[in-house]
């Protein structure tokens, strides 16, 4: 990445890495007061408000960068972080970091509903995602894992990646070993649909984004995002 190509402005840094979660969480309580998708689970209006909202909103902005910076539409050629790895390496650090995720979430979690009921208790009951889906019919569950698959597990962290790791971060290596701790930290925040999560997701995701940077393949950041939350398809499926 060329120097003049470099983001070193901390507003510009921060309101770009905002702005496309403050969109989708506007449009996620749109949909839950319009009230057209009431009887779905919320996962769905999640998604839904997910690939209208951020894919558009960070794929356009890379387009609108690659169009500035080279004359043409192809982002890839306005992306960072393209070193490659073994497949052996990918292996094993895949399996790594999702354990350590995995264990770290957990571990976090009476953290984070202690947050949820306590900073965040103002927040109405409707806008929390994350319900009991047993309580659902089959065909409601399997719209949900249709839903999770497509949108959550695939498009949506893909174009995360692609956004705030493949461009964004690999624009603020001016700031040395602090872009990875603030690109993580604006990152988490970014997650306004869900915001006693954050500390959990700075912490479970740290070793992530460090080796991202440290390895600078954005692929392994693809692959460990979309394994992550492939995980919620899983538990979808298991209700079936």
């Amino acid at each position: 990445m060329n120097n003049e190509n470099e983001i070193r402005s901390i507003w510009k840094l921060i309101i770009l890495h905002l702005f496309p979660g403050i969109a989708l969480s506007l449009f996620y309580i749109f949909l839950l007061k319009a009230g057209s998708l009431t009887e779905y689970p919320k996962i769905v209006t999640l998604g839904i408000a997910g690939f209208f909202s951020i894919v558009p909103i960070e794929l356009g902005y890379l387009f609108y960068a690659a169009k500035k910076e080279t004359g043409n539409f192809n982002i890839f050629k306005v992306l960072g972080l393209k070193s490659k790895m073994k497949v052996k390496e990918y292996v094993v650090y895949t399996l790594l970091l999702l354990t350590v995720a995995g264990i770290l979430t957990k571990a976090l979690q009476p953290f984070s509903n202690y947050i949820l009921n306590t900073v965040f208790h103002w927040l109405p009951s409707e806008y929390n995602y994350v319900q009991d889906m047993s309580l659902f019919s089959k065909n409601f569950i399997i719209i949900s894992i249709i839903v999770s698959f497509f949108f959550i597990t695939l498009i949506l962290p893909i174009t995360e990646e692609l956004y705030f790791r493949g461009f964004l971060l690999a624009r603020m290596k001016w700031m040395g070993k602090y872009s990875v701790l603030v690109n993580l930290v604006l990152f988490a925040v970014y997650h306004f649909w869900s915001p006693w999560l954050i500390v959990s997701r700075i912490v479970a995701f740290s070793p992530l984004f460090y080796l991202v940077y440290k390895k600078d393949s954005l692929k392994l950041g693809i692959v460990v995002h979309c394994l992550a939350n492939f995980t919620d398809v899983i538990a979808l499926v298991m209700l079936l």
